[in-house]
């Protein structure tokens, strides 16, 4: 289980990502964070997190990195062309919280295996009142060691159901 202080890296502190950053940091986790308007991150970093210098160097030292990013295309930008896939360490843990289709968490997943590295989508519902209560349902796809690894890091945001592989989550399915 990935219970605090396991290292946590979070990329994408915007409207919903800022609040659920927070949320890791009061749980006890040491965050870095990354964004690419690195303002929206002062709050954290006035909380503790540390601020990631890029995508690649923020991920270095994390067991788990969390994504909560615009869209897949932005999500495979940043794992694949900025570097975030290559800098992880071996066997961490990627968990895209992003809102992205089914078809592109199933292609993230292979890539990420492939790498050696272990993939949960896991997009979310609650708005960013739910961001900020800690109430999120957060509907996870993947291997449920994966999900039952990483419910610690999502009951500090709020509400998992392990909802089947890869791609089963998308928002685009409810």
């Amino acid at each position: 289980m990935l219970y605090p202080p396991v290292p946590i890296s979070f990329l994408g502190t915007g409207l919903m990502g800022k609040p659920m950053a927070m949320n890791l940091i009061k749980s006890g986790y040491p965050v870095t964070v990354w964004n690419r308007t690195p303002s929206k991150a002062a709050e954290l970093m006035s909380a503790g997190a540390r601020l990631g210098k890029s995508p690649g160097d923020a991920v270095r030292h994390a067991e788990a990195v969390v994504l909560m990013l615009e869209k897949g295309s932005v999500v495979t930008d940043i794992l694949f062309t900025q570097g975030v896939a290559d800098a992880c360490r071996d066997g961490a843990l990627v968990i895209d919280m992003s809102s992205i289709a089914p078809a592109i968490a199933e292609d993230h997943a292979k890539l990420l295996a492939k790498a050696g590295l272990r993939y949960i989508d896991a997009p979310v519902s609650g708005g960013t009142i739910g961001a900020e209560k800690g109430t999120l349902a957060i509907m996870a796809g993947g291997e449920v060691s994966d999900v039952t690894e990483a419910t610690p890091i999502f009951e500090a945001m709020g509400n998992v159901t392990h909802v089947g592989p890869h791609g089963r989550d998308s928002s685009a399915n409810w």
